[in-house]
């Protein structure tokens, strides 16, 4: 457990910063969390006093909390979480309030900031049609997590201003601290706040992560994913959607850090921590083709690796920049491939890609020797099997391609069963089901193309909106033991599992790549996903 207490002024809030369990995982520390390292570090700039528990591995997690607060004087304390970190954080919110009444706690990070940006939203709603019901009885009727997340004294919406817009609100529960928009303002993620080493190395001193073979870091260059993926919980998010703003001369400038800043937070982590290898976790490195090319011939300066996210549309539109990515560096890119289906890419994710345009794409990272990780989900609304057996084709199609050119390791992939989540549309959007599966599933999110009506023959997407409380074992939880809370017209929720599982063990076998532990009934190490890695 990673500590350090770092004491300015007197006048200076006593500020405790926690960093959640997160039990959900096979492995809790592999990617650094940068978000509440970020807060940290703007926190200790302004002149706070700072300390920070990370809780993750930590079975006596709220214990560890109360006799911190027992042995030292804070304010306030401010708790970051994922949905699926909630769980943990709802406890520790619990134990405190138990014993420690008059402490002011706040919970931010992702899951606070998707539920206030859809509180909003259903307050706007709710206001055109008075039902005789308060605004407050309709929140609680629509979703279970606005009271719980109203236990806490405040609920921080934001990125690194939303802590000081809680230190400082008024007997606010909401509070917006806003967006950053000249990123290169916010000092450098306080990463020496946690014990990075336990991140990097397992107890055996094996890398949990490894790009070209050695430990791994992460860092993010640029904010913000302008798409409007129905699935992606940052879609109705002023925090998670905006790339752009406005300057005060009008001009339109991106929410990215400058080369000088990239450079200098990587040679930070390589003389402070020896690494070589980088995780960057921008949504798309490759969303600015000109700024990629130019940050690429900055880091081709450094002889160190990286891994990315590419857009596969803009591969094939740019592949200057695939080619300007190899020379920096980059070992392998990661691609939300999403389904094989066409009818799935067009008439739901809104990508502007199809199964042909994601071929291209993996075959001019193929043509520059860089290997390719597919991001594909099961779960899409009014998914059936044929589409599913689609974006099994499509995966193993495209890994037998990788083999035959490069070999094996050149290629991977990831499948996951979609979990909702506030803030991606499906969620925020849905309407109360009154139709089929209506006695299992109280919600239905369905999807119109250009103008017609929704095909009956495959319907939408089932689901309940999950207490965050009491639910974690989902989404990319320890596999073998997540479950799956959709369904579309023909798959079951259990089916999606079963389905994903079998099909993961069938390209593995086929492409010979090793088994997962839970596929094989072993226990051995495995390398960890980009999922791992948490930015709230």
């Amino acid at each position: 457990m990673g500590e350090k207490f770092y004491k300015r002024n007197e006048k200076s809030h006593n500020l405790l910063l926690i960093n959640p369990p997160s039990g959900f995982l096979l492995d809790e520390k592999v990617f650094l969390p940068l978000g509440i390292a970020g807060i940290a570090s703007t926190a200790i700039e302004r002149g706070h006093n700072v300390k920070l528990l990370d809780l993750t591995s930590d079975q006596d997690y709220q214990k560890i909390v109360l006799d911190e607060i027992w042995n030292n004087s804070y304010d306030a304390v401010g708790i970051t979480g994922t949905s699926p970190q909630f769980y943990y954080a709802y406890r520790i919110n619990k134990a405190i309030k138990k014993q420690y009444p008059d402490i002011k706690t706040i919970i931010g990070g992702s899951h606070a900031s998707m539920f206030s940006s859809l509180r909003k939203q259903l307050i706007q709603r709710f206001s055109s049609k008075n039902n005789g019901k308060s605004i407050e009885e309709r929140l609680y009727e629509e979703d279970p997590n606005f009271s719980r997340l109203e236990e806490f004294d405040v609920i921080a919406e934001g990125e690194e201003n939303s802590i000081f817009a809680a230190l400082n609100s008024d007997n606010g529960k909401w509070v917006d601290g806003g967006i950053i928009h000249d990123v290169d303002s916010v000092p450098m993620p306080a990463r020496d706040l946690f014990d990075f080493k336990s991140y990097l190395l397992d107890p055996q001193g094996t890398p949990k992560f490894k790009i070209g073979g050695k430990a791994s870091g992460s860092i993010i260059s640029q904010r913000g994913c302008p798409y409007g993926c129905e699935f992606c919980c940052g879609r109705d998010s002023d925090m998670y959607h905006t790339v752009k703003f406005k300057d005060s001369d009008g001009k339109s400038k991106w929410r990215t850090h400058s080369k000088d800043r990239i450079l200098k937070e990587l040679d930070y982590m390589n003389n402070h921590f020896g690494l070589e290898s980088f995780m960057f976790y921008d949504d798309e490195f490759n969303l600015n083709p000109d700024r990629t090319i130019e940050l690429c011939q900055v880091l081709s300066s450094r002889n160190y690796s990286f891994r990315g996210f590419v857009k596969s549309d803009l591969a094939v539109k740019h592949p200057e920049v695939i080619k300007s990515m190899k020379e920096a560096g980059f070992a392998e890119v990661l691609t939300g491939i999403e389904s094989g289906s066409d009818r799935i890419l067009g008439r739901h994710l809104h990508k502007k890609t199809s199964p042909e345009i994601n071929y291209r794409a993996a075959e001019i990272l193929l043509d520059n020797g860089i290997g390719l990780k597919a991001l594909t989900m099961l779960g899409h609304t009014s998914e059936s099997e044929e589409d599913i057996m689609k974006t099994r084709d499509w995966l193993l199609k495209v890994g037998k391609m990788f083999n035959d050119k490069l070999g094996p390791g050149y290629f991977t992939f990831d499948l996951t069963v979609f979990q909702p989540y506030a803030g991606c549309p499906i969620w925020d959007r849905a309407e109360k089901n009154t139709g089929e599966f209506s006695e299992q599933y109280k919600w239905v999110y369905k999807t119109k193309f250009k103008g017609e009506q929704v095909d009956p023959e495959y319907g939408g997407i089932y689901f309940n909106k999950v207490d965050f409380s009491t639910e974690h074992g989902f989404y990319k939880g320890i596999p073998g033991e997540y479950k799956a809370f959709i369904r579309t017209k023909h798959v079951p929720a259990e089916r999606f599992v079963y389905l994903r599982d079998q099909i993961e063990y069938d390209i593995r076998n086929e492409l010979g790549m090793p088994q997962l532990p839970h596929l094989m009934k072993i226990t051995s190490r495995s390398q960890f996903e980009h999922s791992m890695g948490q930015r709230g």
